[in-house]
């Protein structure tokens, strides 16, 4: 069964993915939008995407790790997000699916196509 994770800052997730690189496991890590206290994201794409994504996670490897990161909606707004310029996520939208160290991403709505989430959640190269 796939490993979940959630963390909520930049700093969590930048220190949760420099531990789990040294498991050699199979990293994927969703970006969303936060949610309020009602469960539901101010992202209407990640509301979307969000069961396709965690459907498709069922099929995914055993030995992997799915990261989910909620990103505050000022946080994402503001043009200086770490999210954003930082070279290893180097994000434009939300909700991004990708596999960590790797090419492999889906952006926006992308992300609520299940052949796409399930091909990129259940591949092995």
């Amino acid at each position: 069964m796939v490993i979940k994770h959630h963390v909520e800052s930049y700093e969590e997730f930048s220190k949760l993915v420099e531990t789990l690189e040294s498991s050699g496991d199979p990293i994927h890590v969703l970006f969303s939008g936060n949610k309020d206290e009602n469960g539901k994201s101010w992202c209407p794409y990640c509301v979307k995407a969000e069961p396709i994504i965690n459907e498709a996670l069922e099929k995914s490897a055993d030995k992997s790790h799915f990261v989910h990161v909620e990103i505050d909606r000022p946080i994402w707004k503001d043009l200086n997000c770490p999210f954003r310029k930082d070279p290893r996520t180097h994000l434009v939208f939300l909700p991004t699916l990708l596999r960590w160290k790797s090419p492999q991403r889906l952006d926006g709505e992308k992300c609520s196509n299940t052949d796409l989430v399930e091909m990129l959640l259940t591949d092995e190269d």
